[in-house]
């Protein structure tokens, strides 16, 4: 029969696995409550309504992602964020074929971006006029939603989980959370998560800190929306958007 017992390693890890979960969750059920992101900023009217949804989606994903992880490690008896990876200083530099990857993502971003799959997701926000600054506003929050998504799962999941087991299944673990974290995104984007996610995951432990994934899931996202932004036959960057426009 099993024994039943605890130790501090043990329960946060739990706390960890749990809150991946819980976390993602609460974040994408919110995110989908429209009328409440309309209520936030119903003082906003010079940003369209499905614009608006869309960045508080990000700062739901950065609050329940980032900053709730952040203050269970806070808050914890001998914890430190540096042990989480919310570090500035490096085990290891990273490899120079960081740069290789970048490169492929732009490049393979700019043929992906036309597929028809791709341009009904992205760019997440369907704006028809896009001036600078809402492509300044768009490519913030998702910095700020990719820095809570890439803690939760490289730095507060991945380092959790090493207190507990090898490597291997520390990223066995974590990738298998963070594909079934993409699966309403339909399969290609779902099977394309798991090289990356392995990949993140080495380049954390390499390190010993999470900027190096984020740097590159941040090229990615960015890229992307840009590459996407352009394919899109009804959309355009102007500088000043028409009256029709404003919601």
């Amino acid at each position: 029969m099993a024994g039943f017992s605890w130790n501090p390693e043990i329960l946060f890890f739990v706390i960890a696995v749990v809150w991946t979960s819980l976390g993602f969750a609460s974040y994408f059920f919110l995110s989908r409550n429209t009328s409440l992101s309309q209520k936030i900023w119903s003082s906003h009217p010079s940003l369209d309504a499905q614009a608006r949804e869309i960045i508080i989606q990000r700062i739901w994903g950065f609050l329940f992602m980032g900053v709730v992880p952040v203050l269970f490690i806070v808050l914890w008896p001998g914890q430190t964020l540096t042990e989480y990876g919310l570090s500035f200083t490096f085990l290891s530099r990273p490899p120079w074929w960081m740069l290789a990857v970048i490169a492929f993502i732009i490049l393979a971003g700019a043929f992906a971006a036309a597929k028809p799959a791709n341009l009904e997701m992205y760019p997440q926000i369907r704006c028809k006029q896009w001036t600078p600054g809402m492509v300044t506003i768009s490519s913030i929050t998702w910095l700020v939603f990719l820095l809570g998504y890439e803690f939760l799962f490289r730095g507060f999941l991945l380092f959790a989980s090493l207190e507990l087991m090898d490597v291997w299944a520390a990223i066995a673990l974590n990738c298998a959370l963070y594909v079934f974290a993409h699966l309403y995104k339909g399969p290609a984007e779902t099977i394309g998560t798991l090289p990356f996610g392995i990949l993140f995951c080495y380049l954390t432990l390499l390190t010993g800190n999470i900027w190096s994934a984020l740097l590159i899931h941040s090229i990615m996202a960015l890229s992307n929306e840009w590459w996407s932004l352009r394919k899109q036959a009804d959309m355009q960057v102007v500088w000043k958007k028409s009256k029709l426009e404003i919601d």
